[in-house]
C-alpha cells in the first residue's frame, strides 16, 4: 500500500506553524532553518517517522504550501 507524506513548498511557507499544531501525531516540527526574504526563519519538516499520512497539515495550511505525495514504504 502507498503511504502519503507531506511535501513542503518553502517558497510559499510563511513559518506560521499551524501545520505543526494541527498534526495529530506530532510528526512535524519547526526545525528546518531557512531564509524568508532577508530574515532567517524556522520552517516545518517531518521530525519523526510517525507520520500517518492523514493530510491534516496540508488541509490546515493557509498558504497551501503543503501537498501530500505518495511514497513507497520499505
Amino acid at each position: 500500500m502507498m503511504k502519503k507524506t507531506p511535501v513542503f513548498d518553502y517558497l510559499l511557507c510563511v513559518s506560521c506553524g499551524i501545520c505543526v499544531q494541527t498534526c495529530p501525531v506530532s510528526a512535524l516540527g519547526m526545525q528546518k532553518e531557512g531564509k524568508s526574504g532577508k530574515y532567517r526563519n524556522l520552517f516545518p519538516e517531518l521530525v519523526t517517522d510517525g507520520c500517518i499520512g492523514c493530510g491534516q497539515c496540508a488541509g490546515a495550511c493557509p498558504m497551501e504550501a503543503i501537498r501530500m505525495e505518495e511514497c513507497h514504504e520499505s
